[in-house]
């Protein structure tokens, strides 16, 4: 049964609707001597008689009418294989895997991913949401097909294209010293408690950073794993902290003042990282692109 091919069986099935190999060889567009060959050897191969031949044509036999029945059925799921592999070669259906940091989850990527499925209906999407540097990483070790990631070292060998930019802000209590300026720098809140992120996270490095070339440490007094509980803390009057703009959750019984920063590594570059856009799946360069156009659009 092995040496069933489509060929053969797209033949039968064209000799058994036209009861005649010439018209089968004309539908199939091949020599009449060819289609008569290939039967000889289908029955070779399958050791019995597959059609009677008459005098005005042929029929199947009983054998011929069991392989006809089940050759459509072959034929048919393989149309449907070729068909829906085609949509994947074409970019209309795919799964794609995305890792992406904190901040253009919450602030970005909802709205671009959201435009995006509407134009892919059938695309499927892995979303994990990890700090930059362990979602560049991932790209590297081939675990993801993309990342979303702001500046870090482990996206050295990764080819990158601008996202977005992400905008940082001095996010205080209401009633703090710092809430009632126009602007404020990083150097205006270092004489206060840090509520921050935890080392890992691209943002701590930077504030790090910051604060080093200012030859001042962060006093950092708590260091939680979101943006929204760190706004939880500063809500309570436990200090201050640096967000992207668009993760500040104030409450309505605890209300924040955002205030924002003047210091030239406040705005900061969100990247697209994958290791080989040629390489990509079509559906996943579609999203590259949808991404990196995204900023345009809005």
């Amino acid at each position: 049964m092995r040496d069933l091919d489509p060929v053969s069986l797209r033949l039968f099935v064209a000799i058994a609707d036209e009861r005649s190999l010439t018209a089968a060889a004309a539908r199939e567009h091949m020599a009449l001597a060819a289609v008569s060959k290939r039967v000889r050897d289908l029955e070779a191969r399958l050791d019995t008689a597959l059609l009677y031949r008459r005098p005005r044509g042929v029929e199947p036999t009983p054998a011929g009418d069991a392989l006809l029945h089940h050759a459509r059925g072959l034929l048919d799921d393989m149309d449907r294989l070729a068909a829906e592999l085609s949509e994947y070669s074409r970019g209309v259906r795919g799964h794609v895997r995305l890792d992406a940091n904190t901040s253009a989850i919450i602030q970005f990527l909802p709205h671009d991913l959201s435009t995006f499925t509407r134009a892919h209906p059938a695309i499927k999407i892995d979303l994990q949401e990890r700090v930059s540097s362990e979602a560049a990483q991932a790209v590297r070790e081939g675990r993801t097909d993309i990342a979303v990631f702001a500046d870090t070292p482990a996206a050295a060998e990764l080819q990158r294209r601008v996202y977005r930019r992400d905008q940082l802000v001095l996010v205080t209590p209401h009633d703090h010293p710092l809430a009632g300026r126009a602007t404020a720098s990083l150097a205006d809140a270092l004489p206060y408690d840090i509520i921050g992120l935890q080392h890992n996270a691209s943002l701590h490095g930077l504030l790090a950073e910051a604060a080093r070339g200012l030859d001042t440490p962060l006093r950092l007094r708590i260091q939680v794993r979101s943006f929204e509980g760190i706004c939880r803390m500063i809500a309570h009057g436990m200090g201050v902290g640096v967000l992207p703009a668009g993760a500040v959750t104030p409450t309505a019984a605890r209300p924040l003042t955002v205030v924002p920063l003047a210091d030239d590594w406040a705005e900061r570059t969100l990247w697209l990282g994958m290791r080989d856009y040629a390489t990509l799946p079509v559906i996943a360069r579609e999203m590259v692109d949808h991404l990196t156009a995204a900023d345009d659009h809005e």
